[in-house]
């Protein structure tokens, strides 16, 4: 189960734990990562964690340091979701199956 101060940032959570783990594969550290996007490492961190909600500025910055296109954290996101045995997940697994069915044109 995820914990109390995640439970109304589930998607943030995720993207924390994609974000987290793409960072690691480039071997960038939480504290470079954090003084290339001007924050403080502990902030870092808490987005990371998914305790605090990323803006859609510094989410796009941080693709931008990592490069990473918005579409592969995307697809990495679900991935993620989708593989989650969290009962936490199950709201957001609902909520991707009823987008699965929406196409943009």
């Amino acid at each position: 189960m995820i914990g109390d101060n995640t439970q109304n940032n589930l998607f943030s959570f995720y993207c924390g734990l994609v974000i987290k783990k793409l960072r690691k594969e480039r071997g960038i550290s939480g504290f470079k990562l954090a003084k290339q996007l001007n924050i403080s490492q502990q902030q870092m961190s808490r987005y990371e964690r998914g305790v605090n909600r990323l803006s859609i500025d510094t989410l796009f910055s941080i693709l931008t340091i990592l490069d990473v296109s918005f579409e592969k954290l995307l697809r990495l996101l679900m991935t993620e979701i989708r593989s989650s045995n969290s009962n936490d997940a199950l709201v957001l697994k609902e909520k991707i199956s009823l987008l699965d069915s929406i196409y943009f044109y």
